[in-house]
């Protein structure tokens, strides 16, 4: 890949994906970080990000100093008429880095209707894969909703981590996290008893790979009074609706009784969100439960994807304040 690579690069990328509805494929971008060992030697590290994310990857921009700045903000750049924050990502990930900003590039980011950048020592090529060859971090990675790696893909001899970017933002921008949002002080949601019981007979089965989104999700879903279950990917979510849907079948029940409506994130790995939405929708037992695609990636061109394979409306993650009365709709 060239080290200036234009947003035309990436936009072909972007629509490669979006021609093919539930293919349970994506294309990752991946990037390096070397490490400073303590023997004065280098290591380099692996990493990677959804090109659905990417705006453009540019070599080091003129910065601004920005005034009081978060821990790990270098400045802030101009971008084709956009000012633009630029990220240490090394110095967020708590990496000692190696060399000079200006010989570095940046990963200029789109998603959450916000655009963000991320310095990176070297971007070396694109990836095709399936979300089958996208592995979740280990137990031991894995460790809660600080974790930060969302997922693994082997390739050759080298492992490349997948980053919860959106994880990032929300600690450098609190301002911008869905964990400001309570639901409590929402004058728009009603909680009272009488739709606390209400919601109370609905339960929701949340889909996200992210610890740190999944628990605001719940936590938000819960407060409001309804029973919440997760699953941590799309194939993870497909075993459990399998078991609702025979126990179901073997008890005479409408497999509502056992889950009312599924809020599912896209990008996850094993099985994506379109993936799963599809196979839902040619199962019997979903044909008609309501499906809420909630992702950080959801373009005007994916919310098209996501309707057209069945889903019943979309949502952009930023807009947690929606979140409640949207369901409420569907089930109340």
């Amino acid at each position: 890949m060239k080290t200036a690579t234009k947003a035309s690069t990436t936009d072909q990328g972007k629509q490669a994906i979006l021609l093919e509805s539930g293919t349970n494929e994506l294309e990752i971008i991946e990037f390096q970080l070397r490490k400073q060992l303590p023997n004065g030697s280098e290591k380099i590290s692996h990493y990677g990000i959804n090109v659905a994310k990417v705006r453009e990857v540019i070599r080091f921009p003129e910065t601004t100093d920005y005034p009081n700045p978060q821990p790990h903000l270098v400045g802030v750049f101009s971008l084709r008429d956009s000012l633009i924050p630029l990220v240490d990502l090394a110095g967020w990930l708590g990496i000692p880095g190696v060399g000079e900003h200006d010989r570095k590039n940046v990963i200029v980011t789109d998603f959450n209707r916000m655009s963000n950048g991320f310095l990176v020592d070297g971007v070396s090529r694109i990836h095709r894969i399936s979300w089958e060859e996208v592995e979740s971090p280990s137990q031991f990675l894995e460790s809660g909703e600080q974790d930060c790696v969302v997922a693994v893909v082997r390739r050759e001899k080298r492992l490349i981590m997948i980053l919860d970017f959106e994880k990032i933002i929300s600690d450098i921008n609190p301002e911008l996290s869905m964990e400001k949002y309570n639901v409590k002080e929402d004058r728009k949601v009603i909680i009272d008893d009488r739709m606390t019981a209400k919601r109370q007979a609905n339960t929701l089965l949340v889909v996200d790979d992210s610890a740190f989104i999944r628990k605001l999700i719940e936590t938000t879903l819960r407060t409001a009074g309804y029973n919440v279950i997760a699953a941590k990917d799309g194939a993870d979510a497909y075993e459990i609706l399998t078991e609702f849907a025979m126990v179901a079948k073997e008890e005479n029940l409408p497999v509502s009784d056992l889950v009312s409506m599924i809020i599912s994130d896209v990008e996850m790995p094993r099985m994506d969100g379109l993936h799963l939405l599809k196979r839902l929708r040619s199962d019997a037992a979903y044909k008609t439960t309501p499906i809420l695609m909630f992702s950080s990636i959801m373009s005007d061109d994916n919310r098209q994807k996501a309707l057209s394979l069945g889903a019943n409306d979309t949502m952009t993650k930023p807009e947690i304040g929606k979140l409640v009365n949207m369901v409420d709709g569907f089930l109340l």
